[in-house]
């Protein structure tokens, strides 16, 4: 197939009917697939889609396919998509919150990090603040340490040092995500803000695709490296408690 001069309207028109193919369907979607689907150019498909990718309509799945983007999944956050995740995670935050006297939080994939859309503070006076509404960097976040190793989020294009301790290599970054997947969980120690700690594991659906991130964040004085590991096994085990995803709406 050869492309043609079309119009600014065909091109929004192509671009829209890309854009609720991938949403309409249940996995993402390959760049092939849609090209076979539509009868487009493979060219043409793939500056759309590109296109759609660079706005945040439209982000990579775990093994590359398209699928909604962090724009989307923001206002899917505020419509109150996540509210079924939220709802069934709680009880395990409630109780590893308990447990481990800690603040925990559950974020997901944002248009420019990881954006916080619930948390359950710990009991001590000296605590984490409020992340809920917040977005933070991914590589320098353990929920976005996360989300990149496990659910395809994209590492900034920048490694901003936002402390001594963040790493600002990509090939570091890339092995240290690796080893993220090697042993199922993400630590920062002073990379986000000096005297921070948070351990984050991810929370899957029960097609065993990564929606979220949990994690446990306190000062480096609580949480020491020793506890790292015992810290993040108490998040996986609570999580496979309750956890019965019904991820109803979410984009």
């Amino acid at each position: 197939m050869e492309d043609k001069a079309v119009t600014g309207t065909q091109s929004i028109d192509r671009a829209c009917d890309l854009l609720v193919r991938i949403l309409d369907s249940q996995e993402p979607q390959t760049l092939t697939e849609l090209v076979s689907a539509t009868g487009l150019a493979k060219g043409t498909t793939s500056r759309i889609l590109n296109a759609l990718e660079r706005a945040g309509l439209l982000g990579r799945g775990q093994f590359g396919g398209f699928e909604a983007g962090p724009v989307l999944n923001q206002f899917a956050v505020k419509g109150g998509a996540y509210a079924a995740l939220v709802s069934s995670v709680t009880p395990a935050m409630e109780r590893i919150a308990e447990q481990t006297r800690e603040t925990v939080s559950l974020a997901v994939v944002g248009h420019a990090g990881v954006d916080n859309i619930a948390q359950v503070a710990g009991d001590y006076i000296l605590g984490s603040r409020n992340w809920v509404g917040e977005s933070v960097p991914r590589h320098c976040s353990a929920a976005g340490k996360i989300l990149m190793a496990f659910a395809g989020a994209s590492a900034p294009i920048e490694l901003v040092a936002l402390t001594p301790d963040t790493i600002t290599d990509q090939k570091v970054l890339d092995d240290h995500l690796r080893q993220v997947r090697e042993r199922g969980y993400a630590v920062i120690r002073n990379e986000l803000e000096p005297g921070l700690v948070a351990i984050a594991v991810p929370v899957y659906d029960e097609k065993g695709k990564v929606l979220a991130a949990l994690s446990v964040t306190g000062p480096a004085e609580r949480i020491a490296p020793e506890n790292e590991s015992r810290i993040s096994s108490l998040m996986q085990r609570e999580l496979s408690r309750n956890l019965r995803p019904q991820h109803e709406g979410a984009a």
